[in-house]
């Protein structure tokens, strides 16, 4: 199990999760990755779903990584270091980018990167990003949030 465990965390995790900072997390997106992790556990076990195996136990027995938390983990980690950057970056322009001719669509509109920060950390997570110590101190919140609402 060791080993499983050391190949599933060092070399599955990172190809899941490759890009994910840019990725616009949705509640499908997190449930299909959720989804593949548990029949990747499965399988590392030797079981199926026959067995009826609780998650939580799963989870104690293998001892890998969550998805979800890498993901929330790796985004928050990348806006702080997008929003402390002082040259005028693409990624930057974009992330304050607004266009002036269109208009968002009557329905509800799809979700935005952005949004996930917003809702966090208020419209002003930007500013609060340049105080490294204090936002590292709120990553654990955002990480336990993403992964509680999705």
């Amino acid at each position: 199990m060791c080993l499983k465990r050391k190949v599933f965390n060092q070399c599955i995790l990172p190809f899941l999760t490759y890009g994910c900072e840019t990725w616009t997390n949705s509640t499908e997106m997190k449930r299909k990755l959720q989804i593949t992790q548990r029949a990747m556990e499965r399988q590392m076990l030797n079981i199926t779903k026959r067995d009826k195996k609780r998650n939580e136990w799963i989870r104690n027995q293998t001892g890998v990584k969550d998805v979800t938390r890498r993901i929330a983990q790796r985004k928050w980690k990348w806006a702080c270091h997008i929003d402390r950057t002082k040259d005028l970056r693409w990624s930057i322009e974009i992330l304050q980018w607004i266009p002036r001719d269109k208009k968002r669509p009557r329905r509800r509109p799809p979700k935005r990167w952005r949004d996930d920060l917003d809702s966090y950390a208020e419209a002003t997570w930007q500013r609060k990003a340049y105080n490294r110590k204090f936002w590292r101190e709120m990553e654990e919140a955002f990480i336990l949030q993403w992964i509680d609402n999705g």
